[in-house]
């Protein structure tokens, strides 16, 4: 892959998952504060990404209590954003390994956390892409913040 367009698309990347994260620490604050002024930077905005969405899927099971279908909805999309975790971490914290003389070849992220897998330790994983897989997460992530998006705008009157 072409180094530009390759880091073109890890900037793209990074401003969705930032996106992303900033959309779900406004939902919670949201949901717990009705837009408190003192909750929102003292503690929802330090949390990890595993523990805000532990914390949103918690209060809107107590708050949405009676809106099963904008719960049900909320569930759906805080766990396809659970399952990005991984690969978020991974793109975050990752070992590029960058081919610079091969402009068609896909790049190789490595990830040195110990693992127990098929009955034997692996200190190593290897996850490839390509611009294809690349632009296909960045879709994902859009898709995922448009749906936070529009759940806030339900939230809202609902809390008002």
């Amino acid at each position: 892959m072409q180094k530009d367009r390759l880091f073109a698309r890890i900037g793209e990347l990074t401003v969705q998952f930032a996106t992303l994260e900033h959309q779900l620490q406004s939902l919670l604050e949201l949901l717990i504060a009705e837009n408190n002024q003192v909750i929102g930077p003292f503690l929802i905005h330090e949390l990890n990404l595993a523990v805000l969405l532990r914390k949103i899927r918690h209060i809107a099971r107590f708050k949405l209590e009676n809106d099963g279908a904008l719960l049900e909805h909320l569930e759906g999309t805080l766990k396809r954003i659970d399952a990005t975790r991984d690969l978020r971490n991974l793109l975050m914290h990752g070992n590029w390994q960058i081919d610079e003389n091969c402009t068609s070849c896909p790049v190789h992220v490595r990830d040195f956390k110990m693992r127990y897998e098929d009955g034997q330790w692996q200190d190593l994983t290897e996850t490839t892409f390509n611009e294809k897989k690349l632009t296909h997460l960045i879709r994902r992530l859009q898709g995922m913040s448009h749906d936070i998006q529009h759940l806030t705008h339900r939230l809202r009157p609902a809390s008002a």
